[in-house]
Order: structure tokens, then C-alpha cells, then sequence
């Protein structure tokens, strides 16, 4: 596989590079392991943590296994988000979770539920820290009435019923916490092929937590042809992988970061990140991180990168004790949220205490 990187003449600022760093400086990584056993029914899910600074700067980093609630490898985990620390899963139910404290607190049952022609996805965010579920249908008619929308506060731990999302029908995931907003990237509707997520008609929708109203993100122009959106927050800023098909052989992601939050003409194209191989994949790259050097780390399935905007060689941090990556989430090492838990708090048993 050759990846090659190019870079805007828009590289990033002082200001830009200093705000990323403030937010890196306790940064760990929560990696989504998937261990297909013997079939593809009989799969494990194992959250792994690494650290930032690690991946960035050693050839070979360890990753640790993390002692979930209800930790269960045979049943799915998802991770929703991550705000000052706590982590929201989603397993059977949805769970607040400080890693560092080894504590967690469950939330609500939200009501909603996923079946054969239904999907929920859900979003979590800082405003006396909220959880957003979206219930959505699939299919090609779909109706406004057929896009759910609740929203649960930590405070009183109950859910209630937003207006409906009518303009987007089919969310992608992850969801992304960005100026007090959560932010999923969607589509009017889906093509019935293999590359029907590559389209011209995407939208970003937002969800402000402070007044629980929805809005939506102007875009950049992408350019010619059919793309697929992937949403990011590099520093504090809002980020937008534009992964495009060149041709049977070829693909490339483009790196946009808005600068100015809610500004159109903010948005900027930092990096384009192309790729070819003899059979063309539908695995784009997910940017974790930029140094201030301008160097970007990414992974792109189970490989993690390190690209230098000189064309410098790429460097491959090697990541023991873990196998086929699933997601990789952000999380930030914090002992402030203690309060939070109240009465709820409960003590999860870590590997060294076995």
C-alpha cells in the first residue's frame, strides 16, 4: 500500500498548534478491539488504552487492557464520546465512565431500540453533560415521523423528546462534541450499492446542549463527484474528512479544519491524503492527531501512521497486545468529575487487582 500526503499551503497556525497541544497534554487513546474467533458470529470486543505521547514519539507502544462496566468481551461495546474525561459506552444499556477513577455511573433507559429496519445512534457532549439518542429508519422512503430524537442530562437522568431531525434521515457515526454543539455528518438517502454512501448530498447537523436546538454546519466546496464525510476535531476545532474514489485503483481524503466556528469561509484544506492499491479499499484514514511540527498521526484499519508534510518517509508506531482495530476514541485523563457520580458511583475492578 503507498500512502502519500500533501499539504496545503494553509498549514496550520501558532494559535491552532497551541490550542492542539493544550488539549493533547493528557491525551490517551481507547482502541475497539474485535477478535473474530471462529465465525462471524463468534467475535470478542476488547477496549484497549494507549497513550498519546507514546504513539507520537516511541517505536513500539503497549496497549492496556481497560476493565470496563458490565465488561463483557462476547457482548458489543460502542464508545459514544468523550467530555473532561468521562467516557460514555454503550453496551446494553448506556454508561458514564471515568476510566481514571475507575468509576461509572449508569444512565436512563432511553426507550429507544434498534431492530431489523431500525438504527440509534447517539451522540454525548458538555452542557451539564448531555447524551443524545437518534432513533432513525432505513430505506429509501422516509418519512419525518420516522426520525426520533431524546435527550438525557446527567442532572435528572431522564430523557425527553426533540424536535425531530427531518433534513437528514440516515446519521453517520461517530458523532463529534464541537463548541458546545454535537455534530454528525448524514445523507438525504441511500443508494443501493456497494459505494452508495459516496454522494454529493451530504449534510452536517448539529444539536446545541445548552438550548437542545438543531441547526446545521455550512460547508467547504469539495469539489467535483460523489465523496463520503467522516467528521474529526483536531484541536478544538471542528474537521471534515472528504474521502473521494479517483478511479478502480485510487482514493484520496482531503483534510478540511473550520477554523472560525460557524464561518463558511473558514474552512480550510490542511492535508490530502491519497491512496492506491491493487483493489481498491473502502477503509479511509482517521486523523488522530497533529504535532506541532505539522506531522499528522492516522490510522487506517489496524495500522497506525505517522505522516510528515515534508515527504519524509512514513513511520509505523508499533502497538503491542492488540489486534484488529474496531474504532479509536480520544479521551482526556481527568480526577475532576467525582461529583458526578453521586450516590451512583461504583468501583470497577482494574487487571492489577485480579
Amino acid at each position: 500500500m503507498d500512502l502519500s500526503l500533501h499539504t496545503s499551503k494553509n498549514l496550520p497556525s501558532p494559535e491552532f498548534v497551541k490550542t492542539h497541544l493544550i488539549v493533547c497534554a493528557h491525551q490517551r487513546f481507547v482502541l475497539t478491539e474485535v477478535r473474530d474467533l471462529f465465525s462471524f458470529h463468534d467475535v470478542q470486543y476488547i477496549l484497549k488504552d494507549c497513550s498519546l505521547n507514546s504513539l507520537r514519539n516511541d517505536p513500539v507502544t503497549k496497549a492496556l487492557d481497560l476493565y470496563y462496566p458490565m465488561y463483557n468481551p462476547q457482548q458489543k461495546v460502542c464508545v459514544v464520546g468523550s467530555v473532561n474525561g468521562l467516557i460514555c459506552i454503550s453496551i446494553k444499556d448506556l454508561v458514564l465512565w471515568n476510566p481514571s477513577m475507575r468509576l461509572f455511573r449508569h444512565l436512563a433507559d432511553s426507550g429507544l431500540r434498534v431492530s431489523g429496519d431500525c438504527s440509534v445512534v447517539y451522540g454525548f457532549g458538555y452542557d451539564d453533560y448531555k447524551v443524545v439518542g437518534v432513533l432513525f429508519m432505513h430505506g429509501f422512503l422516509i418519512l419525518e415521523d420516522h426520525v426520533v430524537v431524546k435527550i438525557c442530562s446527567l442532572k435528572s437522568n431522564s430523557w425527553s423528546s426533540m424536535d425531530d431531525i427531518p433534513v437528514v434521515v440516515r446519521l453517520t457515526k461517530p458523532c463529534k462534541f464541537v463548541n458546545g454543539k454535537l455534530h454528525w455528518a448524514g445523507v438525504l438517502s441511500w443508494a443501493n450499492n456497494i459505494y452508495g454512501s459516496f454522494r454529493k448530498d451530504w449534510n452536517i447537523v448539529s444539536i446545541d446542549l445548552a438550548d437542545e436546538k438543531r441547526g446545521e454546519v455550512e460547508q467547504a466546496r469539495y469539489g467535483e463527484g460523489g465523496f463520503c464525510l467522516n467528521l474529526e476535531v483536531l484541536g478544538s476545532d471542528l474537521s471534515v474528512l472528504c474521502n473521494c474514489i479517483i478511479n478502480y485503483i485510487e482514493s484520496r481524503t482531503d483534510v478540511w479544519v473550520m477554523r472560525e466556528y460557524g464561518v463558511k469561509e473558514s474552512w480550510t484544506k490542511m492535508y490530502t491524503i491519497k491512496n492506491r492499491d491493487d483493489v481498491i479499499s473502502l477503509f479511509f484514514p482517521q486523523i488522530l492527531c497533529i504535532s506541532n511540527k505539522g506531522d499528522i498521526l492516522l490510522v487506517l484499519g489496524s495500522t497506525m501512521m505517522v505522516r510528515n508534510p515534508e515527504d519524509e518517509p512514513v513511520r509505523y508506531p508499533k502497538v503491542t497486545n492488540f489486534g484488529s482495530c474496531d474504532a479509536v476514541n480520544i479521551y482526556v485523563e481527568s480526577l475532576v468529575c467525582a461529583p458526578l457520580f453521586g450516590t451512583h458511583r461504583a468501583r470497577i475492578k482494574a487487571a492489577e487487582d485480579e
